[in-house]
């Protein structure tokens, strides 16, 4: 269900969480992350759904979201 540039990005985070880690950097805000992201996507199996990540920016601030889209019927 997770497509193939959120695993990179995924995996990416991951090597520099793991980099940081090793020099001693902070470590928990990619830890954070990674267990989040993980959460997301139990979530995704257990309602059946897809999560899509986005960038949100406007003239003066820019933010991430998850959107999770699930049980889509007819009306």
């Amino acid at each position: 269900m997770i497509d193939d540039n959120f695993r990179k990005i995924s995996v990416q985070n991951h090597l520099e969480g793991v980099t940081k880690l090793v020099e001693g950097s902070n470590w928990e805000k990619p830890t954070k992350l990674n267990i989040a992201k993980n959460l997301v996507e139990k979530i995704e199996e257990l309602l059946d759904g897809k999560a899509t990540y986005h960038i949100c920016c406007d003239r003066k601030t820019q933010h991430e979201k998850i959107v999770i889209e699930y049980n889509h019927t007819e009306k």
